[in-house]
């Protein structure tokens, strides 16, 4: 006797295939988006990775602003100028015609010490209104790349002799060969006074010879030694350093970036050429920079108001190097940047994204329109604003 044998009937199986088909569909679709959301991901945590790392060092410069500077000269320099950067040679970015390099970011001594923070609009993304991002200065000794510009020490003249600092370490102590200016300390009416020491039209010397730099002395004249390059065979071009921020378009950018977007780059003065190099990028895709200054106007230690410039020169003040000593107490700075990459999937939720803050009811910075400096493109891109708050240490009087 034939066993009755038992099976699947065609359409079953047709039936069973198709409901596995829509079941691996759909796992796929779903594994598809949760790769696309780790990649994306991914890609925010790094943005937000190198945004830390690159603005620490702003952050540093910002703090450090003014460490150094002369505020002012005990003889003029040769040639009674010493010599910074032009900007426009050396730097592909483009400012109104109002704003050269000759006569708004450099200091030329006597006439003006050194300013420790100075910024202007640059052409790079101007709105309706004509404002653009921001290319900021900071000057001071320790701003430069060279290990020379962190060391520093004092030498303190006492009826027996002299006294001078070491540290006991090779990092931090000057050597023979360091190019270093020297700074006296004077006291009027209990205020200090930092006179850079100008011997022979020359502002600057070599750690080894810098004792003559300070000749004739009294006993308790204390006198500081900074470091701030070691250029081969040269002098300095300037008795500091000086770090320069802007976003600029290199022809290399990712490809990740959204259109009209830039790299923020950190650019010192070379003292052997005056060029700026190195030029260190420090953070990708980056729309903007805008920058806002807390003033104590009135003198009792409290901000009183915000400027989106340095202050101009007081009456009361010998230069405006002395004014924003005096009066600049804060700074803040907005960087608008794009975080991750394009996500086709995603759309920005506004058209325009504050760059900057209101304080009593007056902007400083900008609402930074995407649709019209970005392109229509915008919405498929996460923006971030960065905020750095500092209290610079060195503005001091």
């Amino acid at each position: 006797m034939i066993r009755e044998q038992r099976g699947f009937s065609l359409v079953e199986l047709i039936i069973v295939m198709a409901m596995f088909m829509v079941v691996i569909m759909v796992t796929t679709s779903t594994f598809e988006t949760i790769v696309t959301q780790a990649g994306q991901q991914g890609k925010s945590a790094q943005t937000q990775i190198e945004g830390i790392v690159g603005l620490e060092v702003l952050r540093a410069d910002l703090e450090q602003a003014g460490f150094g500077l002369p505020w002012m000269f005990s003889s003029a320099p040769a040639n009674t100028a010493y010599t910074e950067v032009n900007v426009g040679a050396n730097v592909p970015v483009t400012f109104p015609t109002s704003i050269t390099s000759a006569n708004f970011f450099n200091d030329n001594s006597p006439v003006s010490p050194p300013r420790a923070i100075v910024n202007g609009t640059t052409n790079f993304n101007l709105d309706t209104g004509g404002k653009g991002s921001q290319y900021l200065v900071l000057k001071s000794t320790v701003s430069g790349v060279d290990q020379v510009a962190k060391k520093w020490t004092s030498s303190v003249y006492t009826e027996t002799g002299r006294s001078v600092t070491t540290w006991g370490q090779a990092d931090r102590d000057l050597a023979g060969n360091d190019r270093v200016i020297v700074i006296k300390t004077t006291f009027t009416n209990n205020l200090p006074k930092q006179q850079l020491i100008v011997k022979s039209g020359q502002f600057s010397t070599t750690f080894n010879n810098y004792s003559a730099m300070t000749f004739p002395h009294t006993p308790g004249d204390i006198f500081h030694i900074y470091g701030v390059d070691k250029p081969a065979g040269t002098a300095l071009r300037m008795p500091f350093n000086r770090a320069d921020y802007y976003i600029k378009r290199p022809s290399n950018i990712s490809a990740t970036c959204a259109p009209n977007t830039g790299i923020l780059y950190k650019a010192v003065a070379n003292h052997a050429d005056g060029s700026l190099s190195p030029e260190m990028p420090l953070l990708d895709c980056v729309a903007d920079i805008q920058v806002a200054y807390g003033l104590d106007a009135a003198g009792n230690g409290f901000i009183g108001d915000h400027g989106d410039s340095p202050p101009a020169k007081r009456p009361q003040d010998a230069d405006q190097a002395e004014t924003i000593r005096n009066v600049v107490k804060e700074v803040r700075v907005y960087i608008l940047a794009q975080e991750g990459k394009r996500d086709r999937t995603y759309n920005f939720p506004s058209s325009s994204i504050r760059v900057g803050e209101s304080f009593g009811g007056t902007l400083r910075g900008r609402d930074f329109d995407l649709a019209a400096l970005i392109g229509a493109d915008y919405t498929h891109y996460r923006w971030k604003v960065y905020t750095i708050v500092v209290r610079p240490k060195n503005l001091i009087q």
